[in-house]
C-alpha cells in the first residue's frame, strides 16, 4: 500500500456547530485520507477579518487553499457553504488530495 505525504501538509477543516454538512464532510475527509492530520477550525471563534471566513462551512483547506479551488469571498462572515452538486464523495476528495501532491 502506498503511503501518502498528505499528512505532512497543513490541512485545515473549517466548520462550526449547527452547519449540517460539517460532520459528514469531515467523516468523508477522514475516510478518503485516514492518515491525514486535520486541524479543526471553528469559524464561530474566528476574529472578524480572518481570511478563512471567506469560505463557508464546511471547507477543506490544504496549505491555505480550498481543496476544490473555490476562491474565498472578500469580507467573509460565518456561513454554511452551498455545495450546489452536493458534498464531494470520498473518491472526489481522495482524487483532489492526490492532485495537491
Amino acid at each position: 500500500m502506498a503511503t501518502s505525504c498528505t499528512s505532512t501538509k497543513h490541512v485545515e477543516f473549517l466548520g462550526f456547530g449547527g452547519c449540517p454538512n460539517t460532520p459528514e464532510l469531515r467523516k468523508r475527509l477522514v475516510e478518503a485520507e485516514p492518515n491525514v492530520i486535520i486541524i479543526d477550525v471553528d469559524l464561530m471563534s474566528m476574529p472578524k477579518g480572518d481570511p478563512r471566513l471567506g469560505w463557508g462551512a464546511p471547507t477543506i483547506l490544504i496549505e491555505g487553499k480550498d481543496l476544490f479551488n473555490v476562491p474565498a469571498n472578500e469580507n467573509g462572515d460565518v456561513s454554511c457553504r452551498n455545495w450546489s452538486d452536493g458534498l464531494p464523495s470520498v473518491e472526489e476528495i481522495r482524487i483532489a488530495i492526490k492532485e495537491t501532491n
